[in-house]
């Protein structure tokens, strides 16, 4: 796993968190976030859903999910 979806997952362990709060916490950009966020999701790492109309996101607790397809490897270049 890459470091930031390693600050990720460490952002999340006291709770749901939004875009804005995950990238302060993290001290990522908006680029590399969404990356890890992406991957996190298709890991079933992590989940999202809309709280009071925000979007949050939070660790994924159910055991035995399997990841739903795998998430291409970004080039250095990217």
């Amino acid at each position: 796993m890459t470091s930031p979806q390693q600050r990720v997952l460490d952002a999340l362990q006291d709770g749901m968190l939004t875009w804005d709060a995950l990238k302060g916490v993290t001290k990522v950009n908006d680029e590399a976030l969404g990356w890890s966020l992406g991957a996190l999701l298709d890991l079933r790492k992590i989940w999202t859903a809309e709280h009071n109309d925000t979007r949050v996101y939070g660790i994924e607790r159910r055991t035995g999910l399997v990841p739903r397809f795998s998430h291409p490897q970004r080039r250095i270049t990217d």
